[in-house]
């Protein structure tokens, strides 16, 4: 991690200045946020810790009309947020909702009663929720000639599926969308590929047709 950090560490200290200044202009917008989750049903609010940046690269303009993909829901904290904020946004929500693959770290067993709280917290938004592997869906969203302006990647974190999760989202993501990884710049002994090996792979691998926007414990890409 260490040599990652080093590689980058241009865009690393940028960004590492930018999520400061977001964590003070976005304070008051995220009081107000906590307070709708009074209400709903969240275990869990890891979203939380990325509000702030994720904020900032979302559009300013909250009536406009967007697409927007999302890897990974569990409860669906991130999902409410976009739904609640951008009243016309064309949404997709992805994730198993069932055991990944044998190289996967699994967050929970309760699977039935994770995915019942994604439907009651989202309970009167208008959305797409698909539910299978995220390849086999991003493959079907290409053949179905379907493409994203936003793609939030928070699925497994296992550093092989975090790179063939970015690769088909990237074929799906718009010419100067934007695509948010989160939690890349952790190290798991349990894990045989660690996440940001992932990463640095897929930014080798595209580095002509994307533009590095953000690189902390997110990482934010640009498709040129």
């Amino acid at each position: 991690m260490f040599f990652l950090k080093l590689k980058y560490f241009l865009h690393y200290y940028k960004s590492k200045a930018l999520k400061k200044r977001c964590k003070k202009d976005y304070a008051s917008q995220k009081k107000i946020f906590e307070q709708k989750l009074d209400h709903k049903n969240f275990s869990q609010k890891w979203f939380l810790n990325n509000f702030e940046i994720f904020t900032f690269f979302l559009p300013k303009d909250k009536s406009l009309k967007f697409d927007y993909l999302e890897v990974g829901c569990y409860e669906g904290l991130s999902s409410f947020y976009v739904l609640s904020e951008y009243k016309s946004v064309n949404a997709f929500f992805l994730d198993i909702w069932d055991m990944p693959n044998s190289n996967s770290k699994t967050l929970s067993h309760n699977f039935g009663l994770i995915e019942k709280a994604f439907d009651q917290n989202l309970s009167g938004f208008d959305f797409k929720k698909m539910k299978n592997d995220s390849v086999i869906s991003m493959r079907k969203l290409l053949k179905e000639n379907v493409h994203f302006d936003f793609i939030y990647i928070d699925g497994s974190h296992n550093g092989e599926d975090i790179l063939s999760d970015a690769i088909e989202a990237f074929k799906i993501l718009k010419v100067n969308g934007l695509m948010f990884f989160d939690d890349f710049l952790q190290h798991d002994d349990n894990r045989i590929l660690q996440s940001y090996v992932g990463i640095d792979k897929f930014l080798s691998l595209y580095s002509d047709y994307l533009k590095i926007e953000y690189f902390q414990n997110n990482l934010v890409v640009r498709k040129k």
